[in-house]
């Protein structure tokens, strides 16, 4: 009996230490912080797998944007699929390249778009059961030539054979500049998709015999081919109808420099307009051989200029092409307004202010020549021919509109260019402050107005045609 009762104390007793061994908290935080270690692991791996998966993707991505500009890029030769794939190989990363790789090639752009799949095996993630992280990524590049319909708008006006300040023609210094700008704005690795409209004007400009008759106008002479534009044409931006606008006669208002200049406020043929050239041996021979003539008449070159960028004037280019004056290439000249792959630009340069605009009359009239049935005699146009009108006497002489009006006419053309998109690039040559505003007013911004003295002329003729190619890429 004392046996059972000492067996029943110790087993109370073991009952009750388990019971309190099982009450006990001191070793809880051990089991968590093995947990909380074990989540720390898992999440430290996570990070990881993630940072070997980003840097990997960053490094196809980055092969992938390489190669696409690489083989979108214009002037790069050769199969452009192979261009893409020589990036990836030489970075050891061609397994991640996924094809087909998309080529499209215009004759004006080229697209590429690459398409990745970078991945890695993961170490830590596929203890939850990811053993890979895989992505997919594109890459795309655009490089699209812009079309580019130039005006260059000259000035050679008879003031043009005065030296400049460091003592060169200023013609002479116009010629180089103008022929450099042609051939850095010409570009021979896409061919054909600049093309340069060469307007000059002294006291107006000459379409040329074809166009004048083309355009409606009736000769009286052949010395030039100067339609009198009247100032309702500066309403409008299109080829002006001549029918009805009579032609400017042959006179000087001002003495001549035979070495320099030819007889005539209009200029002769030889200094007509020439349409639409990308033919770099045309425009540099037309500017080598271009002669100064009399009066500055800005507005009457600024008018035209915008006339050969009026996509209305197109039917006229046909002419011009089927008269072989044209390279059938550019038919589609001037394209629309709007037209999203080409840019329209007048670049602009004068070396003095406009002038009024005076025409010869008859003496003792008030009708100038050529205007209500009154043309001169033999011997008018032979006083004509061999006489300065300013050297006449008053009764020879009439204005028909002041610098004032041909001022308000000129900013009118440069703001309808501007409301059609058009970039005006303006240069003041050598002229003063008055001339140098308004070239200034004309441009498109402050930042498209030069003002030039001396060898400026040619770094800023330079600087104009590198903002001009900065213009075709348009992505």
């Amino acid at each position: 009996m004392k046996q059972q009762t000492m067996f029943s104390n110790v087993l109370k007793r073991g009952r009750r230490a388990a019971d309190a061994y099982a009450q006990r908290e001191e070793g809880s935080m051990i089991v968590l912080g093995l947990f909380f270690f074990v989540c720390i692991i898992l999440i430290a791996g996570l990070a990881v797998d993630f940072m070997r998966y980003e840097s990997k993707r960053i490094r196809v991505q980055a092969t992938a944007d390489r190669a696409a500009l690489a083989a979108a890029t214009l002037r790069e030769g050769g199969d452009r699929e192979a261009i893409v794939r020589d990036f990836f190989r030489a970075e050891g990363l061609l397994d991640y390249l996924v094809e087909p790789i998309e080529i499209e090639s215009g004759l004006n752009s080229a697209r590429v778009l690459v398409r990745t799949r970078p991945q890695v095996n993961t170490i830590f993630m596929r203890m939850v059961g990811q053993d890979t992280l895989i992505s997919h990524e594109v890459s795309g590049a655009l490089e699209q030539v812009s079309n580019i319909e130039i005006s260059l708008v000259l000035d050679i006006s008879g003031s043009m054979r005065w030296t400049d300040s460091i003592g060169i023609p200023r013609i002479t210094r116009l010629r180089g500049a103008a022929r450099n700008f042609v051939s850095q704005v010409l570009d021979d690795e896409v061919p054909d998709v600049t093309t340069i409209s060469i307007i000059p004007y002294a006291g107006t400009v000459n379409p040329g015999q074809q166009v004048f008759e083309l355009l409606g106008g009736n000769a009286w002479h052949d010395y030039s081919h100067c339609p009198d534009l009247p100032r309702s044409v500066f309403d409008s931006t299109g080829l002006p109808d001549l029918s009805t606008i009579p032609q400017a006669p042959h006179f000087m208002n001002w003495p001549i420099d035979w070495p320099t200049m030819d007889w005539g406020w209009c200029p002769i043929e030889a200094n007509s307009i020439l349409y639409h050239s990308s033919n770099e041996d045309e425009l540099h021979d037309y500017l080598t051989n271009m002669r100064l003539h009399d009066g500055t008449g800005t507005h009457y070159g600024m008018r035209w200029g915008l006339a050969l960028l009026d996509p209305d004037s197109n039917w006229l280019t046909g002419q011009l092409v089927g008269s072989n004056r044209v390279d059938s290439v550019h038919l589609d000249r001037p394209v629309a307004w709007d037209d999203d792959g080409t840019r329209k630009v007048v670049v602009l340069m004068t070396d003095g202010l406009i002038t009024d605009q005076h025409r010869p009359r008859r003496p003792g009239t008030n009708t100038v020549f050529g205007t209500n049935g009154v043309f001169p005699t033999e011997d008018e146009q032979d006083t004509l021919d061999n006489t300065h009108i300013l050297g006449l006497s008053n009764d020879w002489r009439r204005r028909i509109t002041r610098r004032s009006e041909n001022l308000q006419d000129f900013f009118s053309a440069c703001d309808m260019a501007k409301q059609n998109g058009v970039v005006i690039y303006t240069i003041a040559f050598e002229t003063n402050t008055q001339g140098q505003d308004e070239m200034r007013n004309c441009a498109s911004t402050p930042n498209h107005y030069f003002n030039a003295v001396g060898g400026e002329l040619d770094q800023v003729f330079a600087a104009i045609a590198a903002s001009i190619q900065a213009l075709r890429l348009v992505e």
